[in-house]
């Protein structure tokens, strides 16, 4: 028994010591009610204290103990009854996890025993003890979270203290003989098993049965191994803690019906449905005691093609407005934007679409000293080319001094029709944007040509159709954009 005693402890022990490895929460915060300071883990909180009071007959284990299990029960003039001694108490458990918890446990309550070969002696005494423990969910740990549903088994251990007084009388009377421990105390051990049923969303009953070791041999105030009626009973009573004879220490024990109250708000007790636990944390709040939080984790449903289909459809985004994909007066600028979607063939435009002539803007920009504004203009070139026309040049040089006087930058981008190869058309609108640089730094004076931005896209972006002459013309260009 004593082995047993000492597995349970080390168990229970080193679980509390391996709980912070253990119970880490579960990153998939799913509900409202995300707990991410938990201990234990699944995303839904849980309630976790409970408090029960318990009561039931003690047991003494030492020097005064006719036999270890049996009390004995004759009460004649040369015999005292073991039996009869009661103990009862309250405990506050706080489940840490779900395999892991804690208890704070006091208990009042009395002890007896008695010896005739070597002692002829019996005892009474009075105790108070109080001990944190630590609990291990034995029936999670064999049989999981769903067999015996409404059962909880629990292994436990920890350490606390014992205050008692007992006294040591002469058996048969004979011979007068009194001991006393006085009022004392030492350190215990408890180790225990502790089983609850769940009746109710709140109430639980159950057996608790402990065994308490000591680091005293003076609990039945027999020094053990002293069967010297003479020996000296002062340094007995005088003894400080730790006292031990050349016997075992002493221990003591109990069994008790437990009555637990488990506290928390929307208890909920889990039920069966169609043969199976349903379990619904939407409705309120299972108690960790009975509930391991990973079967609450909603399992990932396999979608049908069908189902498939019917989410696409119903996230699908809306369709794009067609007008973002028209130009209707090909000015560059999509119907959707365009404050005058009829420009006339060849107008330039300001960003809203509505007409502007780049020329004369340019002008009236130098002679009032206004800021610059966005504005486009188009530089056309003759097939194959990428000489300069005169009529562009004029346009060019008042642009040229609009920068130099405003500080002013200008984007170039140059374009080719679609009857030569990809590669041709991409030299060929790089040699048109060049050109227009060029005239711009080297004929019109632009002081700063770090201004001017180049770029060139060959005939991969037409603004008219490449299937008549006009449309050709058109495509054959170098984009100027003003910018501030």
């Amino acid at each position: 028994m004593k082995k047993v005693s000492q597995l349970i402890c080390s168990l229970a022990l080193g679980s509390l010591m391996a709980l912070p490895s253990v119970a880490q929460p579960l990153e998939q915060p799913n509900s409202p009610d995300y707990n991410p300071k938990a201990t234990y883990d699944g995303p839904y909180k849980m309630n976790t204290w409970s408090i029960a009071i318990h009561g039931g007959p003690s047991m003494f284990f030492g020097d005064l103990r006719e036999y270890d299990f049996w009390p004995v029960n004759k009460n004649s003039d040369d015999s005292r009854k073991e039996s009869g001694s009661f103990q009862g108490g309250i405990t506050i458990n706080k489940q840490l996890s779900y395999w892991f918890g804690a208890r704070l446990d006091g208990s009042i309550g009395s002890l007896k025993g008695m010896k005739r070969r070597n002692y002829n002696r019996y005892f009474k005494g009075d105790y108070q003890d109080v001990s944190l423990s630590g609990t291990i969910n034995l029936k999670g740990l064999l049989m999981g979270p769903n067999k015996m549903k409404r059962w909880k088994v629990d292994a436990y251990a920890g350490f606390g203290q014992i205050f008692y007084d007992s006294k040591a009388y002469d058996l048969s009377g004979t011979r007068p003989l009194v001991r006393e421990t006085g009022k004392k105390n030492d350190w215990i051990i408890p180790t225990g098993l502790n089983v609850n049923y769940e009746l109710t969303s709140r109430l639980d009953l159950g057996l608790d049965f402990r065994l308490n070791y000591t680091n005293s041999d003076y609990l039945d105030a027999t020094w053990g191994g002293d069967y010297d009626r003479n020996a000296d009973l002062n340094s007995i009573k005088d003894a400080k803690t730790s006292r031990r004879g050349n016997s075992e220490l002493d221990s003591y024990g109990y069994g008790s019906i437990v009555l637990t109250y488990k506290l928390g708000k929307k208890p909920l007790k889990v039920k069966k449905e169609d043969g199976k636990w349903a379990y619904k944390p939407e409705d309120g709040y299972y108690h960790l005691r009975y509930t391991d939080p990973k079967v609450l984790l909603k399992p990932v449903k396999i979608l049908t093609l069908e189902e498939m289909d019917s989410v696409a459809k119903a996230n699908r985004p809306k369709d794009i407005d067609p007008r973002l994909l028209l130009d209707t007066d090909g000015d560059g600028v999509s119907d959707f934007f365009d404050k005058e979607p009829n420009s006339p063939a060849g107008s330039i435009v300001d960003g809203s679409g509505r007409v502007l002539d780049f020329d004369t803007y340019v002008k009236n920009a130098l002679a009032t000293g206004a800021a610059c504004s966005e504005i486009f203009a188009n530089v056309q070139f003759d097939t194959d080319k990428n000489v300069l026309k005169p009529e562009f040049q004029e346009m060019l040089k008042n642009v040229a001094m609009l920068m130099n006087k405003n500080g002013c930058r200008l984007q170039l981008a140059g374009h080719a029709d679609r009857r030569a190869t990809d590669r041709y058309n991409m030299a060929l609108s790089r040699r048109r944007v060049d050109a227009v640089k060029n005239y711009l730094v080297n004929e019109a004076g632009l002081k700063d040509p770090s201004k001017v931005i180049v770029d060139y896209f060959g005939s991969f972006k037409p603004i008219a159709e490449s299937s008549t002459r006009d449309g050709l013309l058109k495509n054959r260009r170098v984009e100027l954009k003003l910018l501030p």
